[in-house]
C-alpha cells in the first residue's frame, strides 16, 4: 500500500501559525518575489525588442526609413534595459536603507527559479 500525502496549498499553509510581528518579514518576500518576477519578465522583454531590432535592420534592404526605425528600437531596448536595472539598483539601496535584508545581510540576490 502506498502512502500519498494529502494536496495542500503553499500559500495558505504558508500563513499559518503567523503572529503579526511576522507581517513585515511577510510582505518583504511578498514585494521582493514580484520585483523579481518582474525584472525577469522586463529583461526577457527587452531580449525579445533586441532581437526584433536587428532582424528589422538586417530586412530594410538599403531602405533609410527602415533602417532608422530597426536604430530606434534598439534604442529603445537598451534604454529600456538600462531602466530596468537601474530601478532594481534603486530597488536594492532602498531595501538596505529600510532594513530590510537578506539572513546573511548585506545585499541578497535571489534568482526566481522555476523548480
Amino acid at each position: 500500500m502506498i502512502l500519498q500525502s494529502p494536496i495542500v496549498n503553499p500559500v495558505i499553509t504558508g500563513f499559518v501559525n503567523k503572529t503579526p510581528e511576522q507581517a513585515p518579514g511577510i510582505f518583504a518576500k511578498f514585494f521582493s518575489a514580484i520585483i523579481g518576477v518582474l525584472l525577469v519578465g522586463a529583461s526577457l522583454w527587452a531580449f525579445f525588442q533586441l532581437l526584433l531590432g536587428g532582424l528589422q535592420w538586417i530586412s530594410a534592404g538599403g531602405d533609410k526609413t527602415a533602417v532608422q526605425a530597426a536604430q530606434q528600437r534598439l534604442t529603445n531596448a537598451l534604454v529600456g534595459l538600462v531602466i530596468v536595472f537601474a530601478s532594481w539598483a534603486i530597488y536594492v539601496v532602498l531595501m538596505q536603507f529600510l532594513g530590510i535584508s537578506g539572513p546573511g545581510g548585506g545585499i541578497n540576490i535571489k534568482l526566481p527559479t522555476l523548480f
